[in-house]
């Protein structure tokens, strides 16, 4: 049977994109695969529903889409443009191959603990990274979670909404209510017109409890008796249906999701760090904190090896102390080198962490302005380009202020081929719309741009975008160079690999689109 909105908007859009099939459809409208004619990348376009464009108009749909569109996350799916067109209001993003959180759980049902974390861990991620810039989703459901590469991404930030907004003039002001039922906050589910970040741990706390039990916290015959029992009943404890699940645990998902916005977690990190620890580490009252510090210190004295252990514990870091912005590398053995004047073999590393995305140019402003510097810059570039034109020694003491350092030439290659020791994050054939390379683009682009070419830890734009530094010296020259790796934006294909490299002096006329990352 033929779609008539399938149809039409394939009309409309004729030229610019070229529609392919149907991947969704719902009460805030259809989404379709499409290849951008123009890039020839698949994307996949969001067309809302004639309802919505009368409570929208153009212009207000157009300023609400224009905040999903400056974030850019390894978790988050990228907008790349919003427009109206014969009637149609329409958004297009970043084309996800793999399934939604939804479609696991259909066929599925409950996950494994850990995964269930895993998953929420990243999502709560990218919901924080949206909120510290004053951004809330609105919508966190299962089916706005996409699984590809065993990471998790949030997509349709399309119709977001900034906290400081009066909201007389947004979506919400029109009276329209904003999300799903199941997964609403009771301040959202009530028709309240100021919400904030809380609404979103809710909605995450509603998600994580799907992928324990099987089912959201609160189940009706209709969305009106959805409603009613978010605002009137307390949901049931997790532990009556997954009896395995610990207590603390338990506790954390009861917390975010109080009906009250006040008594949830103030933050969704501070909700998926809850998840990590046990209750009684986070609610010990002073009384007990001393009795546990003097237990620890007669242990300690008592059991000398619990130094040892204790130690040995310091290199497994947890979701608890993961520095923001960085991922996870976990210990292993990796295959690296491959290169003329690098033979390959194999190493064995501890796990580290490095940053998920090249460093900005905001974040090294950042950083000059405090130690009262000149930037290097003749013209300033946006701020959420990488930061280009930096010295090798000037990176390095950038990563030495976050307690970080350049990663080594082996660290850089463990967390772009992983395990597999691939040519590229994605495997061993270019695939163009993966990264900023080979041209995709006449120039650099913001970070995080291309989600599609993530490495296995989750890190972006290893490949593509700026060169990046890393520690390795290389004095084959007589002269003290450092190695960069990864290509640029203008590199071409059979360059731009995690096996090549090249050692460049600190000579900022040649380090334009040269960019670093940080590693711990």
């Amino acid at each position: 049977m033929t779609d008539p909105l399938f149809e039409k908007f394939s009309v409309a859009v004729a030229g610019r994109y070229t529609l392919v099939r149907e991947l969704g459809q719902g009460g805030m409208g259809a989404v379709y695969l499409g290849t951008d004619v123009k890039l020839g990348r698949e994307v996949a376009i969001k067309v809302l529903p004639p309802s919505m464009r009368a409570y929208l108009g153009p212009e207000r749909f157009q300023r609400e889409v224009q905040l999903a569109a400056k974030l850019s996350h390894p978790h988050i799916v990228p907008l790349f443009e919003a427009d109206e067109i014969d009637g149609f209001l329409y958004y297009v993003m970043g084309y996800v191959e793999g399934e939604s959180l939804a479609q696991r759980l259909q066929r599925e049902g409950p996950l494994g603990l850990d995964d269930a974390i895993r998953i929420a861990a990243e999502v709560g991620d990218a919901l924080q990274y949206a909120h510290e810039r004053g951004i809330i989703h609105r919508d966190i459901k299962p089916a706005n979670i996409l699984l590809s590469g065993g990471h998790a991404l949030v997509t349709d930030f399309g119709i977001a909404k900034r906290f400081q907004e009066d909201d007389a003039n947004t979506l919400t002001g029109t009276g329209v209510t904003v999300g799903t039922a199941a997964y609403m906050s009771p301040e959202q589910a009530s028709g309240e017109k100021r919400i904030d970040a809380r609404s979103d741990v809710y909605a995450l706390a509603a998600v994580l409890y799907e992928m324990l039990a099987g089912e959201p916290p609160f189940t009706g015959p209709s969305a009106q008796a959805i409603v009613a029992r978010i605002i009137v009943d307390a949901p049931r404890a997790i532990r009556t249906v997954r009896p395995n699940v610990p207590p603390h645990v338990q506790d954390s998902l009861l917390q975010a999701l109080a009906k009250v916005p006040a008594d949830r977690p103030a933050s969704a990190k501070t909700f998926i760090d809850s998840l990590a620890k046990p209750t009684t580490e986070r609610r010990a009252s002073p009384l007990r904190q001393r009795r546990a510090l003097i237990a620890g210190v007669a242990a300690v004295l008592l059991l000398g090896i619990a130094v040892v252990v204790a130690w040995g514990l310091r290199s497994r870091p947890t979701i608890a102390t993961r520095p923001v912005g960085m991922v996870l590398v976990p210990a292993g053995r990796y295959p690296v080198g491959g290169a003329a004047d690098r033979p390959a073999r194999t190493v064995s590393l501890d796990s580290f962490y490095i940053d998920s995305t090249e460093v900005t140019v905001a974040a090294y402003r950042q950083f000059l302005d405090s130690a009262g510097a000149a930037a290097p810059w003749r013209a300033k570039p946006p701020i959420d380009w990488p930061a280009t034109g930096i010295l090798w020694s000037e990176a390095q003491r950038y990563c030495e202020s976050r307690g970080a350092s350049l990663p080594s030439e082996d660290q850089w290659e463990a967390a772009t081929r992983g395990p597999h020791g691939y040519r590229y994050p994605w495997g061993d054939v270019w695939d163009r719309g993966r990264a900023n390379a080979g041209s995709v683009a006449d120039t650099l682009k913001p970070v995080g741009g291309f989600p599609l070419g993530r490495s296995f830890v989750g890190a972006v734009d290893l490949i593509g975008n700026a060169w990046e530094w890393v520690a390795t010296e290389d004095t084959s020259h007589g002269v003290v160079r450092h190695v960069i790796k990864g290509g640029a934006f203008n590199t071409t294909p059979n360059r731009a690999t995690a096996i090549q490299r090249f050692a460049y002096p600190d000579d900022r006329r040649s380090l334009w689109n040269t960019g670093f990352r940080c590693a711990r």
